[in-house]
Parts: structure tokens; sequence; C-alpha cells
């Protein structure tokens, strides 16, 4: 359910927004993913702490991957969604 192209509060859309804030266990192959997906995108950040001096760039391509954590850690929950 693409909700960002909703015009309407369907019931679909409503069911659909209330589990993306519910909270979802991992199994046991998500959280072995889950960590070296996390692992990968820490490792990137210490990269560019010790090789980019800071400025909004460095910051702004920080808040990006920790965006980018919570947006994969979404796919787990969500496998086939299409979030546009």
């Amino acid at each position: 359910m693409d909700i960002l192209r909703a015009d309407k509060l369907t019931d679909e859309v409503g069911q659909t927004v209330e589990d993306m804030f519910e909270y979802h266990k991992w199994d046991t192959d998500q959280t072995n993913s889950g960590y070296y997906v996390r692992r990968a995108l820490a490792d990137a950040v210490k990269v560019m702490i010790d090789h980019v001096p800071p400025c909004p760039d460095r910051s702004a391509a920080i808040r990006k991957l920790r965006e980018a954590r919570m947006g994969l850690q979404q796919r787990y929950h969500a496998p086939g969604e299409v979030l546009r």
C-alpha cells in the first residue's frame, strides 16, 4: 500500500498507517542480516569522521546514513511494501 499517494483515509490506508507504527519483532535471520547492515553503515560513518573534516555536507551525509538504517529496518517489516 503506497500511503504517500493516498488521497483518502480508507480503511486500508488507516490500517497501513497503524501497522507502520507498531513494533514488529525480527526473526533470527532478520536479526543476523540487520547486524551486518548496521555494522556497514556504522563503519561508513566512522570513515567519514576519520577522513572528512567537519562541515555541513558531512553532517548531512551522516544524517542520511542514519535515515538509511531506519529505512532498511522497515524493509524487514514490510518487504513487499512500496514506499516512494
